[in-house]
């Protein structure tokens, strides 16, 4: 009933219930596809867990990889106590926070609300946090840091999903916008919505790996079934038979060209797959997944 009627507020439960048999990362895909717009951590915004606000989602700091607990208490207790935070100068007048959390805030986009981009706001981080600052109090009374001018900084179009794939474990937009554009443009292959309309034909599919069933034959050899979403966002099944799981493993997470051929089961299309490669990511400035 409430998947069906509250679509929104129950993948946030899921979310915060630590998820289900899947990972937090297709709750999140299963909001947005429900008509969700998520966001990552704020620091005005968000609390530990994942909250709800109409149809905007708000992930938790929970969910930062090294973002520690005690840091998560005492944004949210200055908060309360206090009201929002008014600048990244501010936030640290009122946090005590080291420079390496500090760090963390910054590259997930948490002091967006200044309007400052990450790199001027790590710039800036090293003006304002200072040995006398992060005392965990509200003065009445503070001294303005000295302002000084900042040269031209400009942060990489990529920056903010490779930060999010390395601190949240997936990014916030398609991972399909991570490919190169060459990639992209050789590889973009048969979406899901397509496939009961190509039965027993041999194609090509772009996948975002999801998860895999690992079982036995009758004669007792591995083979796998793969779940994927298309670049539309809607899942699609593979089977990987022992022989071909010798010529094209799984390679871990990311995006795969997977070719075969589709096949009905019960009423249901999967692709039988023949071959099957890991597509690579961009390269964005520090980054090359």
């Amino acid at each position: 009933y409430l998947k069906t009627y509250f679509p929104l507020e129950f993948m946030v439960a899921v979310i915060n219930n630590s998820g289900g048999f899947y990972n937090t990362e297709y709750y999140v895909h299963e909001a947005r596809m429900s008509g969700a717009t998520i966001h990552a951590p704020c620091i005005n915004r968000s609390r530990n867990l994942t909250r709800i606000e109409g149809a905007n989602i708000y992930l938790g700091f929970i969910h930062l990889k090294g973002l520690e607990t005690q840091i998560i208490q005492e944004i949210e207790q200055q908060r309360a106590e206090f009201g929002a935070y008014k600048s990244l100068e501010d936030f640290v007048r009122r946090v005590h926070i080291p420079p390496t959390q500090m760090d963390i805030l910054i590259r997930i986009g948490a002091f967006r609300f200044t309007g400052l981009k990450k790199s001027e706001l790590l710039w800036e981080k090293s003006r304002v946090l200072t040995p006398a600052s992060g005392l965990g109090v509200n003065p009445l009374f503070v001294d303005e840091a000295d302002d000084f001018s900042l040269p031209a900084l400009e942060d990489g179009p990529y920056d903010q999903a490779f930060d999010e794939l390395e601190l949240l474990g997936f990014p916030l937009c398609s991972p399909f916008d991570l490919l190169d554009d060459a990639t992209k443009q050789e590889y973009p292959g048969l979406f899901a919505r397509d496939m009961p309309e190509q039965l027993h034909k041999l194609v090509t599919m772009t996948g975002y790996y999801v998860c895999r069933k690992d079982t036995r034959t009758v004669k007792g050899e591995l083979m796998h079934f793969g779940t994927w979403l298309d670049a539309e966002g809607r899942f699609f099944d593979t089977v990987h038979f022992p022989d071909q799981i010798k010529k094209a493993p799984f390679r871990g997470r990311g995006i795969y060209r997977i070719r075969g051929r589709l096949v009905p089961d019960f009423g249901f299309v999967s692709l039988e797959a023949m071959s099957m490669e890991r597509l690579p990511y961009r390269v964005d400035g520090r980054h090359e997944a």
